[in-house]
């Protein structure tokens, strides 16, 4: 759901929910009970200013809305949504006491709400993951991720015996493209260069970045010779591109599958194609 659906249905959900409190405040004027009446009715209020809150920002407003002062107990400082759904609990079971006709109604409230909190706090999560995992400047995958992935591939080669190499990725020229042109420049570089490699390899490939031009390419089901022809693939299409990279390769079965051991093992591959070079 985008950013507009999440809010129309969650502004929705919680106006529906205060209506629900307006019943339970009539039900309270019926009974002339004042304290219920003042309780639903503070409790619509703060529903329909979150509902408010929603619809004019975005989920980031609502996050926000959250982490300061009505909804926390002591500035900010304690977990927000677990202090809103806490003290709204407490209000409304204050105002109902033991008439069921209001705790129907009052549970359900608070159910909702969590669910709805929850959702929110989830899609905060998702979205931290997201930027833990990738580059932001090349949007390959983050180093972390990377080497997780390769960790994971590492353990399935080992269990089941599978072919699994890595492809080394040093950017050539990358510097000197940084000292002449700008670093602009350089970043357009690196972007272009994942863009390539992307486009030159499988789905369940992965392509990460491990520093500022180093990068590792994760193929799994591949061995070692497979890796060398998708590193000569690679040098060959980066180049008529006017990109240029040194890829060294390691995997099995010349190297046990460990990710210590492949990305050492691809890097002195790459350094030693860099020095016949030289």
């Amino acid at each position: 759901m985008n950013d507009r659906g999440e809010k129309g249905a969650l502004s929705a959900l919680i106006s529906d929910r205060a209506a629900e409190l307006r019943v339970a405040w009539r039900a309270a004027a019926h009974f002339d009970d004042v304290a219920a009446m003042h309780i639903s009715g503070h409790g619509e209020q703060m529903l329909l200013s979150l509902s408010a809150r929603i619809d004019s920002g975005s989920s980031e407003s609502l996050r926000q809305l959250m982490s300061s002062p009505p909804w926390t107990g002591n500035k900010g400082e304690a977990d927000a949504p677990l202090s809103l759904l806490v003290a709204l609990e407490a209000t409304l079971n204050k105002a109902i006491g033991d008439r069921p006709e209001m705790r129907s109604a009052a549970e359900k409230l608070v159910a909702d709400l969590a669910a709805a909190i929850d959702s929110v706090q989830r899609d905060k999560v998702r979205r931290l993951e997201e930027r833990i995992a990738t580059d932001p400047l090349t949007g390959a995958m983050s180093r972390l991720a990377v080497m997780e992935h390769l960790e994971t591939e590492c353990s399935r080669a080992s269990r089941y015996g599978r072919p699994l190499s890595v492809v080394y990725l040093d950017v050539d020229g990358l510097k000197s493209t940084n000292d002449e042109l700008g670093h602009r420049a350089g970043d357009d570089l690196l972007r272009k260069l994942t863009e390539c490699v992307a486009a030159n390899t499988r789905a369940a490939d992965l392509f990460g970045r491990l520093s500022g031009d180093e990068f590792l390419l994760v193929l799994p089901e591949t061995d070692l010779a497979g890796a060398s022809a998708v590193a000569e693939k690679l040098s060959r299409v980066l180049a008529e591109e006017s990109l240029h990279a040194t890829c060294g390769t390691a995997g099995t079965p010349g190297t046990t599958p460990e990710p210590a051991e492949l990305v050492e093992a691809a890097d002195a591959s790459m350094r030693a194609l860099k020095a016949r070079r030289a």
